[in-house]
């Protein structure tokens, strides 16, 4: 059972991974799972037998998350993206009074607030010089290079909570590219992308690591700055005289609050497991 239950954590955070909005990072903290997987890839090679047992079926989940909903999102996509768009907004905007609540257990100096605004104004920037604020439906050259620097964006995007990934991949156009490759189960075309990601979690990991216990504050800050900056960048068009926009806007609140009372119950549920009432 805790195997299964594992591995139903890891498709939640593999859909972090490449839905808009999510950050896998950001899911395994709400799970209380951030700090274990960190010290476990970081450290792989120390006890690797238990370590390797306790990765797996976080990765067997994560693997088959990716698999299972790039096809779904391919279509939602190429079908209803306004739609689509709007729906994975909602459900960040929901996430980040928790992102938020997280960010400020760092505690708080005046200076942390240039550090978000810092960041913020980098990602809107990135986004703006890009020339297509909503790139959903870019696709990049789809050479090694290019897929090898997905893979290492993927892999930024589980270890540093509250940044988005697929947002970030959307902004160099790859976000459309990898969906085709992994609908497609093109197997050549994921050796780069995978030899990315795992390069990038073993090197990275350990800094990462270091860096948040040395200066949490200003780094929660920072990434609390991309992660609302990103949500702005990405933000489509709404033309407020067509019925979709409504339908659209509407979507993104119900989905706003669906996220919202969903994270709290999760925390709800962790909070009395991990502190029962004494009989």
């Amino acid at each position: 059972m805790n195997f299964i239950a594992s591995m139903l954590k890891g498709m939640i955070i593999g859909l972090g991974c490449i839905a808009p909005g999510f950050s896998g990072g950001a899911i395994a903290v709400v799970f209380g799972l951030y700090d274990k997987l960190i010290d476990a890839i970081a450290h792989f090679y120390i006890d690797f037998k238990k370590k390797f047992f306790f990765l797996l079926p976080y990765a067997i989940g994560g693997a088959v998350s990716v698999l299972l909903f790039s096809k779904v999102l391919t279509f939602l996509f190429g079908h209803y993206e306004i739609i689509t768009l709007c729906a994975l907004i909602g459900l960040m905007l929901g996430s980040l009074p928790s992102v938020y609540e997280e960010t400020m257990s760092h505690g708080f100096k005046k200076r942390y607030i240039l550090y978000f605004a810092f960041a913020l104004i980098l990602t809107v920037l990135f986004a703006v010089l890009n020339g297509n604020v909503s790139g959903s439906g870019r696709y990049a050259p789809d050479s090694w290079p290019m897929l090898f620097l997905a893979g290492i964006i993927i892999a930024f995007g589980t270890i540093i909570p509250g940044i988005s990934a697929s947002f970030i991949l959307m902004y160099l156009g790859l976000y459309n590219t990898l969906l085709s490759i992994m609908d497609s189960l093109d197997i050549i075309r994921m050796i780069p992308v995978g030899l990315g990601a795992v390069i990038s979690a073993l090197l990275f990991s350990k800094a990462i690591s270091y860096a948040y216990r040395k200066a949490a504050g200003a780094i929660s800050f920072a990434v609390f700055g991309l992660l609302c900056g990103s949500v702005l960048s990405v933000f489509p068009p709404l033309p407020l005289d067509k019925p979709q926009t409504w339908t659209a806007i509407g979507l993104m609140v119900l989905c706003a609050g669906a996220s919202f009372a969903g994270i709290n119950l999760q925390k709800k549920y962790s909070s009395g497991k991990n502190n029962p009432k004494k009989q």
